[in-house]
């Protein structure tokens, strides 16, 4: 099996490089520092790496102050393990730093993944990264603790919507109450994460909700964040987080969009499903992925096409229609 390879791997070598994708979420992030800190606990030397620092909303995870985003590129590791990513170029600016490293270990979740490593263990069935590293520390018979606890049930309870999505199963549940054995307290994860709001973040999401727009008969809600927006709220992309939710509460509204606009002309596409729609499906027409309810995508070029672009696929996904 896969995860026996792998805390094969980790278990005999020394030295290892982690990583994981491009605006990292609380899976990535909490995957990131949990198998992290169990290899330090272990003995072994970890770097932890990252494109841009840790988003001010997942600082409060233990471990956070280690994640860096420059590191000696002549140092030899055992081997590099890449988190929470469907495809090699969503890590940003370090794809060229793996050349030659072997072996690489691809730890996923995503239906999207492309296989891209020398030992892959990719479980769409799995909950999230967090879910598939604690299989990991388990089979390597690393140590537990309340960091890599912690870190754990952050990745679950996020990916999971706090236990409410689809993909919640009794293995989640059983390994998110393995993680409270070890004092992990579930509402102050949840209040520091979820329910923790800034006023300016108070003041997106007023602005962001003025912006929604339904389509095909309210199946269809979509909303927009422009770069003014986030300007006069004082807020930054992180404080857009989980705003993809609001219209998929609606009635009637089977696909969600979130519209962020990241730069001149660069969009970030945040896709939910209620159900009907499988959106990385819909994401992978548009060079993206993710998981059937919860994908997204990012897109160059005029809003009024892409926009345009992506409904016409959308009602197509929705009808049934062929390509």
């Amino acid at each position: 099996m896969a995860v026996n390879r792998i805390a094969g791997v980790l278990s005999e070598g020394r030295s290892f490089l982690l990583m994981t994708h491009k605006d990292p979420d609380a899976d990535a992030i909490g995957s990131l520092l949990a198998l992290g800190k169990a290899l330090i606990d272990a003995k072994k030397e970890v770097v932890l790496l990252t494109e841009k620092p840790v988003p001010d909303v997942f600082r409060f995870l233990r471990g956070a102050d280690r994640i860096v985003q420059v590191f000696d590129t002549g140092k030899d590791f055992d081997a590099v393990v890449v988190l929470d990513c469907s495809e090699i170029e969503r890590i940003g600016c370090f794809p060229g730093c793996l050349e030659g490293r072997r072996p690489l270990i691809n730890v996923d979740h995503h239906e999207t993944n492309s296989f891209f490593g020398d030992l892959n263990l990719v479980d769409p069935h799995g909950s999230s990264t967090g879910e598939l590293v604690f299989n990991i520390i388990k089979a390597a018979d690393f140590r537990f603790g309340y960091e890599v606890a912690e870190n754990i049930f952050a990745a679950i309870q996020a990916d999971t919507g706090s236990f409410k999505y689809d993909n919640t199963s009794s293995t989640c549940l059983a390994v998110a109450a393995e993680m409270l054995e070890y004092g992990v307290k579930p509402w102050e994860i949840s209040r520091k994460m979820v329910a923790e709001y800034s006023l300016s973040r108070l003041r997106l999401l007023e602005m962001t909700l003025g912006s929604v727009e339904f389509h095909h008969q309210g199946k269809i809600g979509i909303m927009t964040i422009s770069l003014e927006m986030f300007k006069k709220a004082g807020a930054v992309e992180t404080d857009s987080e989980r705003l993809v939710d609001y219209p998929r509460f609606v009635s009637g509204v089977e696909i969600a969009v979130l519209i962020r606009e990241r730069y001149k002309d660069d969009y970030k596409f945040s896709l939910r499903s209620n159900g009907r729609a499988n959106v990385a499906e819909l994401a992978s027409r548009f060079g993206g992925g993710g998981h059937a309810m919860a994908a997204g995508f990012e897109g160059r070029g005029s809003i009024t096409v892409l926009k345009s672009d992506l409904m016409k696929e959308a009602v197509r996904f929705l009808d049934g229609t062929p390509d």
